[in-house]
């Protein structure tokens, strides 16, 4: 998961206007530690993007001994490149190779500028989802090794990305959004033509120095024009290298469609932050209907007593910016973290249910460099009809260690 690099709000120092000395012809200047290629006119940029996760995780404790396992590699991989044109233009081009396969996340070009004094952009190309706090967020800003069961689960069967536009406006104190799609540029569907539909957005009735209240709501609606199609509703409740985890669905034949709602609500106090989100997705069949509902409560707590990134413009999280790194004789900064989460998987005749319990620690030795480390007590009660899901009800522990680069 990467966010636009170029994303109003996430990050104060790539969006800092230029000073009038700045204008002296084509240089490098270090944005949030990161170089950035400027152009005489001020207003034109090109930055390299790069980003390296590298994860080991072991699970322990599991009633289905094939569960137990370590795993470790790098978990993704990313390049590409953003900017601006003469200001207005925004571009960003983004690859990520994971799983032994490249795949194009961002590639866009937009506009972005003032509609009747509120900030505007309208963009077209391959976009992320706007929808919930975590699932809007880069895998760079996310303060978990994995998103939570909301953004991983109630989510459009195309992912996380489609091909399309998008609308946005920002004001002192919300954001709104619409987007049209369709499948993801790198999309292996036989069927074509098909639709998403997505608006998400959230609004900060309080907003402060040191206090921030965020509530936001999103909708999706997804329909399969090509024909129907056969999905799943796998869900994984520990972590993504172990593939032993996933809580498991049947194939649900027939799909002309799904449609999602979520809803979200929390808030920034001092150093302390805290998100709850809930959402449902439903699935329409033939004769049925297949529903997954989710829902979290996370928290985190700076303990270097810096302020939560939560990007007021967009309602989302950010990445920090360390003023004084471990490279340059600082302590970095330190957030504790905490989360709770279940999903429930509902048909005619058949339940999957599972939940986790998360704490961890994040160390941000720079503005490029986090180590991570989780711990998730999960359980897992898989429909007892599932062929191959091992005892009826399971549960254990796993540990994940993250190293992570972004420039």
């Amino acid at each position: 998961m990467a966010a636009a690099a170029d994303e109003i709000g996430n990050d104060a120092a790539e969006n800092a206007k230029q000073s009038p000395g700045k204008s002296r012809g084509s240089h490098v200047e270090f944005r949030n530690g990161s170089p950035v290629l400027v152009f005489p006119d001020g207003g034109s940029t090109l930055r390299p993007l790069a980003q390296l996760i590298i994860d080991g995780e072991t699970t322990s404790g599991a009633r289905d001994a094939a569960r137990n396992r370590g795993d470790r590699g790098v978990r993704a991989a990313h390049l590409g490149f953003a900017g601006t044109v003469a200001d207005h233009v925004v571009y960003q081009l983004e690859t990520e190779f994971a799983s032994g396969s490249a795949d194009v996340l961002w590639a866009y070009v937009g506009w972005r500028g003032k509609v009747a004094g509120l900030t505007a952009d309208v963009l077209a190309g391959n976009l992320q989802n706007d929808r919930s706090v975590e699932g809007s967020s880069g895998g760079e800003a996310l303060p978990f090794a994995e998103p939570n069961f909301v953004a991983s689960a109630i989510a459009p069967d195309r992912g996380g990305f489609g091909f399309g536009a998008q609308a946005r406006l920002i004001g002192r104190d919300w954001h709104a959004s619409f987007a049209v799609t369709g499948n993801d540029i790198d999309a292996n569907h036989p069927q074509t033509g098909d639709r998403t539909s997505l608006a998400r957005g959230h609004w900060n009735p309080v907003k402060r120095d040191g206090a921030i209240l965020h509530v936001g709501a999103w909708r999706f609606d997804e329909r399969f024009t090509g024909g129907t199609r056969t999905l799943g509703a796998d869900t994984n409740v520990a972590h993504g290298l172990n593939l032993r985890t996933v809580l498991p669905s049947p194939p649900l034949l027939g799909a002309r469609g799904d449609h999602g709602t979520g809803v979200e609500a929390g808030g920034v106090l001092g150093p302390v932050w805290m998100m709850a989100e809930a959402g449902r997705r439903v699935i329409d069949l033939p004769r049925a209907q297949a529903q997954t509902t989710a829902k979290s409560l996370s928290a985190g707590w700076f303990l270097t007593g810096e302020a939560p990134p939560y990007a007021a413009a967009t309602g989302g999280f950010g990445r920090p910016i360390v003023a004084r790194s471990v490279f340059q004789g600082g302590s970095g900064q330190v957030e504790l973290t905490a989360r709770y989460e279940d999903i429930r998987f509902t048909m005619p005749g058949f339940r999957n249910t599972g939940s986790s319990v998360t704490g961890g620690v994040n160390w941000y030795l720079s503005s490029q460099m986090r180590l991570m480390g989780n711990v998730t007590a999960w359980r897992m009660a898989p429909d007892q009809r599932m062929a191959g899901s091992g005892p009826r009800t399971d549960h254990g522990t796993t540990f994940v260690l993250r190293a992570q680069i972004v420039l």
